[in-house]
């Protein structure tokens, strides 16, 4: 148009104001970003964004890509493409920033200025500077549900069961929108046996537990879980964390508890009494034992009310040589219990229970104290020695002397019995070796030691004979444990008499005759 004019070399008389009032109409625009994965599990990551490809950048301007935390749009990163690196969880948003040089970036600080104090500055957010800010931005939610920690308030239980509860260590974060609840599993095999709302179990059994922390959202079904069936690896093998999909945390090792129920169980005597100086005893076990992992089984004998041990063995038979009173424990224990405090003769049974829980001690091990009992009588009646063993007279005192080895057990009782003839009729009894008698002949004073075992009212004075009452005993081949003296002490009344004479013919009348 100016060349047409005189002024601009042309024919024409007009005049054109070349230089005129410029305007400069910029239209920088940020455009938008789509996040390549807008939700991530983990403490952190890398967030990628992709443009739109609605940006424009005109001359002179430049693009920068802002990293802000929350919704205060918090700038934490700036970089030249639309990706970052964060390390914890949290809402984050990439934004475009299409400026020039009117925008000072030194006003930034990161961890301060948010991405409202930049849009302020600018003509779109009600500033005076050209420039565009996505601020709606690509917005990623990078999710850390976190289980923590738990420890165990008293990890190992002594007993059949009891309530097992955990502290959390203060380590656990719950996500907005997360709720949290506590799993209780059994065994290695982590199978859940109860939830809760606090870590606190109660159990009725022995074994392995383990409580857990389960932080999820609405995405995890729980009701897939069967009390009893499903295990903690289960549930696991959902969740990110295990290889799945499900954004969640469950603290898989947890906090352990280990109830243990060390059971002696009860034994039962084979034979209780033993007559004699001793024998095998022997018991059963009533197969009401509980052995837990790590533990052992002794047997142990113990003498007397007292319960002095005198011997340990691996099976529940020992050998006695002496009668009394014996008891046959079993004993389950693991290396807790130092065996080597037992002093044989000396160390009783109660010292043992009293180091373990159920005798008030801290040793968690199982002592059946009661046990199976035996009464290893012996019974002996001794010899007697006769004062005068031979009493020559119609009549006389019988009387013998102990010789100081009668053995008379406890409950036991002494009676003398006198018996007549090698047959041994019983003729009478007494409470002392010494008897009166009225007519010769051969006479025994016996020993008896008894108990209640043995009726005395069978004995028939007359009738009845010693070899009866022997028959009656164990060392007779009876069954009751009672000992009488046999060969006793022996006597012979002897009474010689001549006797008288009458003369056929008193007088006879001469020399002699017959």
């Amino acid at each position: 148009m100016n060349g047409l004019l005189v002024q601009g070399g042309g024919s024409i008389c007009a005049s054109l104001d070349v230089a005129g009032a410029q305007f400069n109409v910029t239209n920088p625009d940020a455009g938008t970003l789509t996040a390549v994965n807008a939700t991530i599990c983990g403490t952190g990551g890398t967030l990628t964004a992709t443009p739109d490809s609605n940006i424009n950048v005109p001359a002179g301007y430049s693009v920068i890509y802002v990293l802000t935390s929350g919704t205060g749009l918090v700038i934490e990163q700036v970089n030249a493409t639309p990706s970052f690196t964060v390390t914890s969880g949290g809402l984050y948003t990439i934004h475009t920033l299409v400026y020039d040089s009117t925008l000072d970036l030194g006003i930034v600080v990161p961890g301060t200025t948010t991405g409202f104090d930049v849009n302020g500055l600018l003509v779109q957010g009600g500033g005076s500077i050209c420039a565009s800010l996505d601020v709606a931005g690509a917005q990623f939610n990078v999710t850390n549900p976190d289980a923590g920690t738990l420890t165990a308030v008293n990890a190992t239980i002594c007993g059949t069961g009891g309530t097992l509860t955990a502290t959390p260590d203060s380590n656990i974060n719950v996500p907005a929108g997360y709720s949290v609840l506590y799993v209780l599993t059994s065994g290695t095999g982590l199978v859940i046996e109860q939830v809760n709302a606090t870590p606190s179990f109660t159990v009725t059994t022995g074994g392995l537990y383990t409580i857990h922390t389960l932080v999820y959202d609405s995405t995890l079904d729980l009701g897939i879980v069967v009390p009893g069936t499903t295990t903690g690896f289960d549930v696991n093998g959902l969740l990110v964390q295990g290889g799945g999909s499900i954004c969640a945390s469950l603290d898989v090792a947890g906090a352990q508890f280990n109830v243990t129920n060390p059971d002696a169980g009860t034994l039962t005597a084979v034979n209780p009494t033993i007559c004699g100086t001793g024998g095998t005893l022997t018991a059963t076990p009533d197969s009401n034992i509980n052995v837990p992992a790590g533990y052992s089984v002794i047997y142990v004998l113990t003498s007397g009310t007292g319960l002095v041990i005198e011997q340990v063995n691996a099976t529940p038979s020992f050998t006695v040589t002496s009668g009394g009173l014996y008891t046959i424990h079993t004993l389950v224990y693991d290396s807790t219990l130092d065996l080597g405090i037992v002093v044989p003769g000396t160390t009783t049974g109660f010292d043992v229970n009293g180091l373990l829980v159920q005798g008030g001690g801290s040793i968690c091990a199982s002592l059946d104290v009661a046990g199976a009992q035996f009464n290893v009588t012996n019974p002996d009646a001794g010899t007697l020695t006769a004062v005068n063993a031979t009493i020559c007279g119609t009549n006389g005192t019988l009387t013998a002397t102990p010789d100081g080895n009668i053995n008379v057990p406890a409950g036991y009782s002494v009676i003398y019995v006198l018996t007549s003839g090698t047959g041994l009729v019983i003729e009478q009894v007494n409470a002392t070796p010494s008897f009166t008698v009225t007519s010769g002949g051969l006479y025994t004073i016996h020993t008896l030691v008894y108990d209640s075992t043995l009726d005395l009212s069978i004995v028939v004075p007359g009738t009845t004979t010693g070899f009866d009452v022997n028959g009656l005993l164990v060392q007779g081949g009876g069954s009751i444990c009672a000992s009488l003296d046999v060969a006793g002490a022996q006597f012979n009344v002897t009474n010689p008499d001549a006797g008288t004479l009458t003369a056929v013919n008193a007088t006879i009348c001469g020399t002699g005759g017959t």
